[in-house]
């Protein structure tokens, strides 16, 4: 079913808003501060990134756009599209030719709440970090990132990918340990990001310099506010 809508400064699946500002800055577990700028799009401020080998897994599935309710004013920009497992750039009109054929697909990379809440209770800097800005501390827990259709394929279904850090950026791997044979792996480093949802922080102490840890995350979607 395509129940993806596509504009210029969101992306909506699932009647959740993700945003598109500074999207190519973003990667799962991208950590910084929201902004809000009163003429521009909101985007997260990119600081940093909790570790891949402390989140470990996310779920992929690939997902349809719906044409009826996107054009391709939507994509007016570059587009990184993974082509062989490693990002192509893409102009936006080529881009929403080839989704529209179905050459291309959009994939979803998300990781549960609780695991991202566990992975930046387990990296102290970066923990530190969040709790020094203060309400506006953001983590990137879902990302969507185009992908040729035979590697999208191999990405669907909700299944687990193991995600590790390679030569050149997080890598997201399906169908084993990187060593196996029939594994699938893709690069879906900074740059690869095309819609991204962020989680809003509750500490365990309402003043600042009493918080220590996380105690959970709350989905915090696009908005026009």
């Amino acid at each position: 079913m395509a129940n993806v809508v596509v504009a210029e400064n969101h992306l909506t699946f699932g009647g959740v808003g993700y945003f598109r500002g500074h999207a190519e800055e973003v990667e799962l577990g991208s950590i910084g501060e929201k902004r809000t700028p009163l003429t521009k799009q909101n985007y997260l401020e990119v600081k940093d990134r909790i570790p891949a080998p402390k989140i470990d897994v996310a779920k992929a599935t690939a997902v349809d756009i719906d044409f009826s309710k996107t054009s391709k004013s939507a994509f007016n920009t570059v587009v990184s599209a993974i082509i062989k497992g490693v990002p192509v750039k893409l102009s936006g009109d080529a881009t929403f030719d080839k989704l529209r054929s179905g050459s291309l697909k959009l994939v979803k990379f998300s990781v549960l709440n609780n695991d991202m809440k566990k992975a930046a209770n387990n990296s102290p800097q970066k923990l530190q970090s969040l709790i020094e800005w203060g309400n506006d501390a953001r983590i990137a827990h879902q990302v969507f990132v185009v992908m040729e259709a035979s590697l999208a394929n191999q990405f669907d279904n909700n299944i687990h990918a193991d995600l590790s850090v390679g030569a050149k950026g997080l890598e997201a791997t399906v169908g084993g340990g990187s060593s196996t044979s029939g594994t699938t792996s893709v690069r879906i480093s900074k740059g690869t990001c095309f819609a991204y949802l962020l989680a809003r922080i509750d500490w365990d102490a309402k003043l600042k310099k009493n918080r220590t840890k996380i105690v959970d995350l709350d989905d915090d979607q696009w908005s026009f506010g």
